[in-house]
């Protein structure tokens, strides 16, 4: 069925509904902390819906739709590693909002710069900038491919529309996670109840499926447990631990608890579109085994087989989600460049070394934030990147696993160590960043296995070595992440009271 005016015309208002909401809560944007981590206020409940509608963007609509599509049942480990990732996460969140929250921070360089120095800073700020890079070309990726079913564009033309519609419907994070809440309702009525429901029915039912599609799709493991397990398991459970939209949440959070429970209820809404896809790509390979790309398969089994209307609902939601994904992705990689590279940089050069913590904020001389100008110019320099990055690297989950990969084999480590190990040391940090990072990069090109399994242990036994050989560090270098050590020290506002 062709997308006619009355699906269109639901589309334009969607998304002027969507700039609207960007444009009335940016207003009351009057921090940094309102924009990157909407004032640390956020609910378990609000936090969740925003975790699962980040994860269930292009990565899982389109490009879900497509591994189901391609993979069959094995298709659907990405969406169980993201799944448990949530469920390894929920325990471990109470430590990392407490530290951002004592500290101040609001992204992931200020938290492993505060214990081990500038350089690791400025290494977590590029790792992760590069990533996002990475995972926003991934979204446009999904926008780019709809549009260009749907309206017959070209490709590079959708491509070049989505960046500059992402760019024009920022508003910080609230905004994102307010529209998140609409988008994620629609998903779930159209994604895990209507098409699912219409797919299987136009198929013949379930048998019908199993027995037209060929053995390999029927198989789990068909994928390769060496694909599964290193591209796709490992990077992204332990991708949470070194990613910045996971300390951009976290810090959100109003409580500890809260963080906890945000994770639990992320993994939970973010399920049924994860399996749903599967279902959908299955039926798509069904009634239509030929298409150009298995990207298609979400686009075209949607303009099939939903009634018009329905249909226009369905694409904008489609099509918002993988842009308030995409703005998500563009807060954190502007907020990992400007202050974790640029500013750490120009403060290293001007030689502002005098770290404090006052009124619980961390700083290293004077913490700045950008003006609202120079911040919507970074964007868009970051967004000409992920345009980039859209057109030469074509495939969504591809993308969005490089990204997971690269952080995990510089980062993993000493971002484990912050949260458990006292002994740690900055030397060793910075080893054990490099270490993990150059040979994940060397090895991604040399070896046929995934680099990931050597990439870390490296980065491990380094880690160890280097910090059995150094001095042992200053307690309050980690005083913020151990309650053992905060209860004692000097940066503790509760002992500055007593003094």
């Amino acid at each position: 069925m062709a997308i006619n005016v009355l699906d269109i015309a639901i589309i334009v208002i969607y998304f002027f509904g969507l700039i609207a909401i960007g444009v009335i809560v940016s207003r009351r944007i009057k921090t940094h902390e309102d924009s990157m981590v909407a004032g640390r206020s956020f609910g378990s409940f609000l936090a969740g819906v925003g975790k699962a509608a980040n994860l269930a963007g292009g990565s899982t609509s389109v490009g879900g739709t497509g591994y189901g599509y391609t993979y069959g049942i094995s298709g659907s480990w990405f969406g169980i590693a993201n799944i448990i990732l949530g469920l390894v996460l929920a325990p471990i969140a109470p430590r990392i909002w407490r530290a951002m929250t004592r500290g101040g921070f609001t992204s992931v360089g200020e938290y492993l710069g505060y214990r081990f120095g500038r350089f690791a800073q400025v290494f977590a700020g590029f790792l992760n900038t590069c990533a996002f890079i990475g995972f926003v070309s991934a979204q446009i990726v999904a926008t780019a491919t709809i549009m260009t079913v749907l309206f017959g564009w070209d490709y590079t033309f959708s491509a070049v529309i989505s960046t500059v519609i992402v760019y024009t419907i920022l508003g910080g994070l609230k905004a994102v996670v307010y529209t998140d809440c609409m988008q994620m309702a629609i998903i779930y009525l159209g994604i895990v109840i209507i098409l699912p429901i219409m797919a299987v029915h136009a198929v013949g039912g379930f048998g019908e499926i199993w027995s037209n599609i060929p053995t390999n799709l029927q198989q789990i493991g068909s994928m390769g447990w060496f694909q599964i397990i290193g591209v796709i398991l490992i990077p992204t459970i332990t991708a949470p631990f070194t990613i910045q939209s996971t300390y951009t949440y976290t810090a959100a959070c109003k409580t500890a608890k809260t963080a906890r429970n945000a994770n639990l209820w992320g993994s939970l809404f973010y399920a049924f579109p994860a399996f749903a896809v599967i279902l959908i790509g299955l039926c798509c390979y069904v009634m239509y085994p030929d298409l150009a790309s298995d990207q298609d398969a979400l686009p075209t089994i949607i303009t099939e087989l939903l009634p018009n209307g329905l249909m226009g609902l369905l694409l904008a939601a489609v099509l918002s989600a993988t842009m308030s994904t995409s703005s998500t992705g563009l807060l954190c990689a502007v907020n990992c460049f400007t202050s974790d590279v640029v500013f750490v940089i120009r403060d290293a050069i001007k030689n502002r070394s005098d770290r404090k913590i006052e009124e619980g904020k961390a700083t290293e001389g004077k913490k700045e934030v950008l003006t609202l100008a120079a911040t919507r110019i970074v964007i868009a320099i970051i967004g000409v990147f992920t345009l980039i990055g859209s057109l030469y690297f074509p495939n969504i989950i591809e993308l969005i696993l490089l990204g997971y990969s690269l952080i995990c084999g510089g980062l993993l480590v000493p971002a484990v160590a912050t949260m458990f190990s006292k002994r740690a040391t900055k030397p060793a940090a910075i080893v054990s960043m490099l270490s993990g990072g150059i040979s994940y990069l060397i090895l991604s090109f040399t070896v046929s296995w995934p680099a990931i399994f050597l990439a870390v242990p490296i980065s491990a036994v380094l880690m160890i070595v280097v910090s059995l050989c150094t001095k042992k560090p200053d307690p309050l270098t980690y005083d913020l992440y151990f309650e053992d050590e905060w209860e004692q020290s000097p940066n503790n506002p509760q002992n500055r009271q007593k003094q």
